[in-house]
């Protein structure tokens, strides 16, 4: 859904998305989370005068060990450059990045990110009973006249 106002244009969606807009591919064999708990996939669009952002976000599981999802997410992420790492909100190797870690984060997960600070790549894995939950976003902040 799209509202268009004098100030400009903002649209919400909550629909599952297809995956094209995250830029990245889908784990094999992950089935998109329907649980009440994860129930987050959500696409926002804000565009008011020379500001834009877009981000994308839909939420996955899989019975494969979080290790796993990980190693196929650095291979993917890769293509948007250097993928940083972190754990418990801290990069692993601690390295200057781009993208930074955030300073809270559940110690269980585990969060991978690739691009620049306004065009983030972001993949978020969580090992759970059973398998593994991971949330794949695209975050995308560039100004209007550089699209």
């Amino acid at each position: 859904m799209f509202l268009e106002t004098d100030s400009g244009r903002y649209g919400v969606g909550a629909e599952k998305l297809d995956p094209k807009p995250l830029g990245v591919a889908i784990y094999p064999g992950a089935k998109v989370d329907e649980s009440e708990k994860n129930s987050s996939d959500a696409s926002l669009y804000l565009d008011w005068g020379k500001d834009s952002t877009r981000l994308y976000l839909q939420n996955y599981v899989t019975s494969d060990s979080a290790d796993k999802v990980l190693s196929f997410y650095r291979k993917q992420l890769s293509k948007y450059g250097a993928v940083l790492e972190c754990r418990s909100g801290k990069p692993v190797p601690a390295v200057p990045s781009q993208p930074k870690c955030a300073s809270e984060q559940d110690d269980n997960s585990i969060e991978l990110k690739a691009g620049t600070e306004r065009k983030q790549h972001m993949v978020g894995v969580t090992p759970s009973a059973g398998g593994t939950q991971f949330e794949v976003v695209y975050l995308d902040e560039t100004p209007r006249s550089q699209r």
